[in-house]
C-alpha cells in the first residue's frame, strides 16, 4: 500500500492545528477556570484557617476572661465572707459589751440598793440601841452616881502624863469642864482644886452642861481633851453593831 505523504502531512498539520485550537480555546480556559477555582478554594481554606485561628484566639480570650471573672467572683465572695465574719464578730463584741454594761449597771443598782438597805437597817438598829441605852442610863443617873463620876474623873486627871500637864499649863485659854448633869459647889471645888494641883492656880476653870454626854464629864483646854463618858462605851457598842453588819455588806449579790 502506497503512503500518500501529502495526505499524512495534511492530517498531521490538521491535528496540530486541532491541538493548538483545543489548547487555545478549550484547555487553557478550562485550566484557567480550574486555577481560579483552585485559588478560590485555597482562598476559602485560608479564610477558614484565619477564621479558625481567630476562633481559637477568641476562645482563648474568652477562657481567659472567664478565668478572670471566676477569680474576681471568688475574690468577691471571699471578701464578702470576710466582711460577714468581721460584721458578725463586731456584732458579737457589741452584744457582749452591751450585756456587760447592762450587767454592771444592774450590779451597781443592786449594790446601791443593798448598801442603802443595810445602811438604813444599821442606822435604825443603832438608833434604837442608842435610844434604849441612853434612856436606861439617864434613868439610872442619881446624885450618888454623879458623885462617883466626878471622883473617877479626878483620878483620871491625876494619872495624866507630864507632857499633857505641861501643854495645859502653857495654855492661854481657860479650861472648860462639861458635864451631863449639874455639879454641886463641892464637886466643882474638888475638880477646880485638882486642876490647879496639876497645872497651877492661874488656870481659870469654867463649867457647862452638855446633854450629849451620857453620865459623863469632859475637860477641854485648847487642843487637849480629857473625858470620861459612858458615850464612849456606847460608841464601842455601836462599832460592834456596825462590825456585825460587815458580812452582809461584803456578800456578793446572788451568793
Amino acid at each position: 500500500m502506497e503512503i500518500n505523504w501529502i495526505t499524512v502531512s495534511a492530517q498531521v498539520v490538521n491535528f496540530l492545528i486541532l491541538v493548538w485550537l483545543l489548547k487555545r480555546f478549550l484547555y487553557q480556559p478550562v485550566i484557567r477556570a480550574m486555577d481560579r477555582r483552585e485559588q478560590k478554594i485555597r482562598n476559602r481554606m485560608d479564610d477558614a484557617d484565619d477564621r479558625e485561628q481567630e476562633a481559637i484566639h477568641e476562645k482563648q480570650n474568652y477562657q481567659q476572661k472567664l478565668a478572670s471573672f471566676e477569680k474576681e467572683r471568688e475574690d468577691l465572695l471571699e471578701e464578702t465572707r470576710q466582711e460577714a465574719r468581721q460584721t458578725r464578730s463586731q456584732m458579737l463584741e457589741q452584744a457582749r459589751e452591751e450585756t456587760a454594761r447592762v450587767r454592771n449597771h444592774w450590779m451597781r443598782e443592786v449594790d446601791e440598793e443593798k448598801t442603802a438597805f443595810i445602811d438604813g437597817l444599821r442606822h435604825q438598829s443603832l438608833e434604837v440601841v442608842e435610844t434604849v441605852i441612853r434612856k436606861a442610863l439617864q434613868d439610872l443617873a442619881d446624885e450618888r452616881l454623879e458623885e462617883r463620876i466626878a471622883h473617877t474623873f479626878i483620878r483620871q486627871l491625876h494619872s495624866l502624863d507630864e507632857a499633857t500637864r505641861q501643854a495645859m499649863a502653857q495654855s492661854s485659854e481657860p479650861a472648860t469642864i462639861a458635864t451631863s448633869f449639874e455639879l454641886d459647889p463641892g464637886q466643882r471645888s474638888a475638880l477646880t482644886r485638882s486642876i490647879h494641883e496639876l497645872v497651877g492656880t492661874d488656870m481659870t476653870v469654867n463649867y457647862t452642861q452638855s446633854p450629849e454626854l451620857i453620865c459623863g464629864i469632859e475637860l477641854t483646854c485648847e487642843s487637849q481633851r480629857i473625858s470620861w463618858n459612858l458615850s464612849d462605851y456606847l460608841e464601842e457598842l455601836t462599832a460592834s453593831v456596825e462590825k456585825a453588819f460587815e458580812p452582809l455588806e461584803t456578800t456578793e449579790p446572788g451568793a
